[in-house]
């Protein structure tokens, strides 16, 4: 195998290694991005549910009886095909509205797990809460009464295929477009590796041509000056040492 193939082979792992993590680092990027930009906009779509509900509920109200609330959660249910459901849950995690097919698949299955949900959003800092598993972006706001004590929770559940199909493009997209970058690269480097280390190979062969016919019984002195100088040295090594063999022999 020669150097030239060796280096060659080094080099094109080297540049695919150096793409791949490219990509891989700008499709970490662009997902996380792509994500808080949904959170972004759903926390908009919650924190207005939230406001229209406090509106029908400050006339006096009790949450339950807000007729309005359905109609709210069936407006914001369709501002977006990839919204799984909205639920409006109260304080003690029963479910009083909700709106879509899947508007309670993400729920947990007992109210007591649903009423820490509404805690911990009773308790958020920026007036929203969120949560991400396996196949939802999970948003949410507090209800307050006019007393402005929290009195139930809107939930908004977003399909997160949705999020992954725009991702799965991008990356697809980039990889291919990186292909090219990595072919022109590639044809480059062999280029200039070639160029510089075609001599170089020589050398290397010339040299090995040199050591291999040193000790052979027809030597020729090499052509090249630095190799025919260190041939020189050798044989007058060699030639040295022999006759210490020989003296040695002799004694």
């Amino acid at each position: 195998m020669s150097l030239f193939f060796k280096l060659g082979a080094a080099t094109a792992a080297i540049l695919c290694f150096s793409i791949a993590l490219i990509v891989l680092l700008n499709y970490a990027k662009f997902e996380t991005t792509l994500g808080e930009l949904q959170r972004s906009r759903l926390r908009v779509l919650a924190l207005d549910a939230k406001a229209s509900t406090e509106a029908a509920i400050d006339l006096g109200l009790a949450l339950p009886a807000a007729r309005d609330a359905q109609q709210i959660l069936t407006r914001v249910s369709a501002m977006d095909p990839d919204i799984r459901g909205v639920v409006i849950l109260d304080r003690r995690g029963t479910v009083l509205f909700q709106s879509g097919l899947h508007a309670t698949t993400h729920l947990p299955g007992s109210e007591r797990e649903r009423a820490v949900w509404f805690e911990e959003a009773a308790a958020a800092r920026d007036g929203t809460w969120n949560r991400t598993d396996s196949t939802a972006l999970l948003v949410g706001a507090p209800i307050l009464n006019p007393f402005s004590q929290p009195v139930g929770f809107v939930l908004i559940a977003y399909d997160r295929r949705a999020l992954d199909a725009r991702a799965g493009v991008f990356l697809h997209t980039f990889a291919r477009q990186a292909l090219w970058p990595l072919a022109c690269g590639f044809t480059l480097v062999c280029a200039v590796m070639w160029g510089l280390l075609k001599p170089l190979g020589q050398r290397f062969q010339a040299m090995e041509k040199t050591f291999r016919g040193m000790e052979g019984p027809a030597h020729a002195a090499p052509a090249d000056e630095d190799l025919r100088a260190f041939d020189a040295r050798y044989q007058e090594a060699s030639q040295a040492l022999a006759r210490a063999e020989k003296s040695l022999e002799g004694t």
